[in-house]
């Protein structure tokens, strides 16, 4: 991903959190960089399939490419009508080919 494309993720997501998207924050985020690929091909036997068990990004940004398996939860904050409860884990139906872009505890503890 080129960093033009990462620093306007960056402000955008930031400017969404309510936090100025300003050059020195941005900079701190992206300076430190990595890429962590994962191909998670399909399973033949779904009865054996494990997974990723729940957890937090620790990245500040997670770039997935959905497909039609999905896997994708996220975690209530609030209890939403005809949703779920607040802690209640709710599954993202996956769209094929989107990309999901998720806040990682990286960019979290930094703008807090």
């Amino acid at each position: 991903m080129s960093l033009q494309i990462v620093r306007k993720l960056m402000e955008v997501l930031m400017g969404n959190l309510g936090v100025k998207p300003d050059d020195s924050k941005i900079d701190a985020l992206i300076r430190f960089k990595m890429v962590n690929m994962n191909f998670y091909p399909t399973c033949p036997n779904l009865e054996l399939t494990i997974g990723v068990r729940r957890h937090s990004d620790m990245g500040a940004l997670t770039v997935l490419v959905q497909d039609e398996i999905g896997g994708l939860y996220l975690k209530l904050e609030e209890d939403i009508e005809d949703v779920g409860k607040k802690g209640e884990w709710m599954e993202i139906l996956p769209v094929q080919g989107a990309l999901v872009i998720n806040i990682g505890d990286t960019l979290l503890v930094r703008i807090n």
